[in-house]
Formats: C-alpha cells, sequence, structure tokens
C-alpha cells in the first residue's frame, strides 16, 4: 500500500484535477465535509472556500493533499468495501492530527479495477484561526499504512532502508578506529563505500548499490563540525561520480557472477573456489585502476583548459588596455582640437539687427 502527500495551494486547480477523467475509468465524489451525496458543484465550493480561508494567514499552501493506492495484489481478488475506504480514511485522519479539519475524498478508478482514494484537508483551523500543522507527516503516513494493512489484511510493505542499521554501525566503527581522513577514505572503500562531495550537504557517501546518503548521519555521536576538522582540505569526488562509479562497480560484479561457471564439488571435497575469488578480485583492481586512470586524465585535461583560459584572458586585457590608451589619446585631440575651433568662430556682434537669412549668412561658418 502506497500514502503520501504534501500540503499545496491554487485549490481550484486541485478541483479540476480531481473530476478531470484523464486516464481514469470512473470518478466517485465520496465525501464533501461529511456529505455522501454531494456532486462536483459541491466539491469547488467546498475547495475554494478552503482557499479563501487560508488567505486569513500568510500562508499560501491552503490545504493539504494525500492519497492511498492499495497494492493491487491485495485487491486483485477482492476490491476494496465503502466501508473498508472510510476506515482508511479515518486512519489517515487520525494518524495526521486532522479529525478537526473539513475534508474532501474522491475516488478514482484506473483500468483494470484498480482504485485509489485522493483526500484533501483543510489546513485553517477555525476555533484557532492558525493553519494546521503538518511535521512529521512522512512518519503519520507509515503508521497509517501498517495499521490499514493490519485492519485489511494486506501484505505489509517493506520498509525503506533495510540496511540503514547496518551501514551506520559499520561507518561508525570505521570513523573510531580511523585518525586521519586518508585512512578513513581507504577503510571506507574496502568496505565498498565511497566518500564524495555532496551538493546539499557537503559529505555524502555512497554504498555498494551505488545509493548515496548523508555521512554526518551515518556517524553516530559525530556532527558536522567534527568531518569537517578531520577532511580539512582533503579532495573529495562529485557525489554523482561517486554513485556512476559505485553502479558501474555493482555492474561489474553482476556481470562476473553471471560468468562464473559453475562446477559440481563433492560434498567433503577440499577444493576452494580461491581462484576464482582472486580472479574476480584482479578484475576488480584492474577496473578501479582504469577509473583512477580515466579520472586523473580528466584533472589534467582540467588543468590544461584553466591554463587556456587564464592565457586567453590576460590577451584581452592587454588589447583592452591598449584601446584605453588610444581612446585616451583620441580624446585629448579632440578636446585640444576643439578648444581651437571654439577660440578661431569667435566673432563680433553685428550692430544692427539681423533677418533670418542675413543672419544665417552671417554666422556661416568659414
Amino acid at each position: 500500500m502506497l500514502i503520501a502527500g504534501k500540503p499545496r495551494g491554487n485549490a481550484s486547480q486541485l478541483a479540476s484535477y480531481l473530476l478531470t477523467m484523464g486516464e481514469n475509468e470512473r470518478i466517485s465524489i465520496f465525501d464533501v465535509d461529511g456529505r455522501n451525496d454531494a456532486d462536483a458543484s459541491h466539491l469547488k465550493d467546498m475547495l475554494y472556500s478552503m482557499q479563501l480561508n487560508s488567505e486569513l494567514t500568510r500562508s499560501d499552501k491552503s490545504v493539504y493533499h494525500a492519497y492511498i493506492n492499495p497494492n493491487p495484489d491485495d485487491t486483485t481478488d477482492r476490491a476494496m468495501t465503502m466501508e473498508e475506504w472510510q476506515q482508511s480514511i479515518d486512519i489517515l485522519t487520525k494518524q495526521l492530527g486532522y479529525e478537526d479539519q473539513r475534508r474532501v475524498v474522491v475516488l478514482h478508478e484506473k483500468p483494470g479495477a484498480r482504485v485509489h482514494a485522493h483526500i484533501v484537508f483543510e489546513r485553517y483551523n477555525h476555533e484557532r484561526g492558525t493553519m494546521a500543522t503538518y511535521e512529521h507527516n512522512y512518519k503519520a503516513h507509515d503508521r497509517a499504512r501498517a495499521e490499514m494493512e493490519k485492519k485489511l489484511n494486506h501484505r505489509p510493505t517493506p520498509q525503506k532502508n533495510k540496511n540503514r542499521d547496518r551501514h551506520k554501525q559499520t561507518l561508525t566503527e570505521i570513523w573510531k578506529r580511523t585518525n586521519t581522513a586518508d585512512e578513513f577514505l581507504r577503510e571506507a572503500e574496502a568496505n565498498n563505500y565511497k566518500i564524495a562531495k555532496g551538493t546539499d550537504r557537503p559529505f555524502r557517501v555512497i554504498d555498494a548499490d551505488g545509493v548515496s546518503f548523508d555521512l554526518v548521519k551515518k556517524l553516530d555521536g559525530i556532527n558536522t563540525k567534527e568531518v569537517r576538522v578531520r577532511f580539512g582540505e582533503t579532495e573529495l569526488i562529485p557525489e554523482k561520480e561517486a554513485i556512476r562509479e559505485m553502479q558501474a562497480i555493482k555492474q561489474q560484479r553482476s556481470h562476473l557472477q553471471e560468468q562464473k561457471p559453475v562446477e559440481n564439488i563433492p560434498s567433503g571435497s577440499a577444493k576452494t573456489p580461491a581462484l576464482e575469488t582472486t580472479a574476480q578480485d584482479d578484475a576488480r583492481q584492474k577496473f578501479l585502476q582504469n577509473v583512477k586512470d580515466v579520472r586523473e586524465r580528466n584533472r589534467s585535461l582540467t588543468r590544461e583548459i584553466t591554463w587556456s583560459v587564464l592565457i586567453a584572458l590576460r590577451v584581452c586585457f592587454s588589447f583592452k588596455g591598449n584601446a584605453a590608451d588610444q581612446r585616451a589619446v583620441q580624446k585629448q585631440k579632440f578636446v585640444s582640437c576643439g578648444y581651437e575651433i571654439t577660440t578661431s568662430l569667435q566673432q563680433k556682434p553685428p550692430d544692427k539687427t539681423l533677418g533670418f537669412i542675413e543672419a544665417a549668412q552671417f554666422y556661416k561658418p568659414t
């Protein structure tokens, strides 16, 4: 079962989305603030009212939009009844703490009798005059999903990051038994981890499956400042590059396992797959060496490009200086010439009033 949700604004656009057929075979308005016989106009008016109420506060996210999507394997033989849908929606409402909030529920049916529910909660609380909070909403989703699956006899959804505790324990042990950044990097790589430089977080760790995690969160009792102090000026590869390397190693490992010959070893035999293990290690080391060579070539190429750019900028600035000097000389010549022209054109004013043509001839430049 999949449960997700987040706060959002533009309730009028959300109403249009909920009532648009698109890929849906059928749309059913299940509930509009406790009204079971509501139609499309009631739904639009309710969502518009939620949008207006949010303008009483500074928030631009007037509603909390969530949806419940059961696992198709659990609903193939027996679809969920209206009572079960009502029970599931009440469970989610309770876990989110939105019992006192108005809500709208719409059921969408996809091809193959696959039904999912959209639940829209009003975030404005009329008693307090504030917006309902949505902190820890992901944990509330997990609790609601577990309770629904238990009551509906659906198969439990596997938890995310099943190796989270193992990663944290391993990396913390490596951190404690090493003293420098280089030692930590070597130990981490020996345990199939790659330390990289992140974009959103300064330090990332990539596991053997190519999944990236925040390194500080995987070190028990260690904060970001301590990690910065140990790594100092240590140069780390970018996160994307590290992910590509670990994914390539994973593919290489899978490819070697597929090509590994299957031998029938009699029971009790003292034969060990040492040769095969050595071959795999050699292939892995060769692959890592190739990756390292490519990285070194890229670094040298980067240095060459940097020097080329610096030389080009030096040349451009030298031209700019010459042009500036030339403009200064021309400006000085223009000023001096203008002064000479101005002084040479000084004439004594006429003694009598001149007409238009006479004045034009009198002041005509020579």
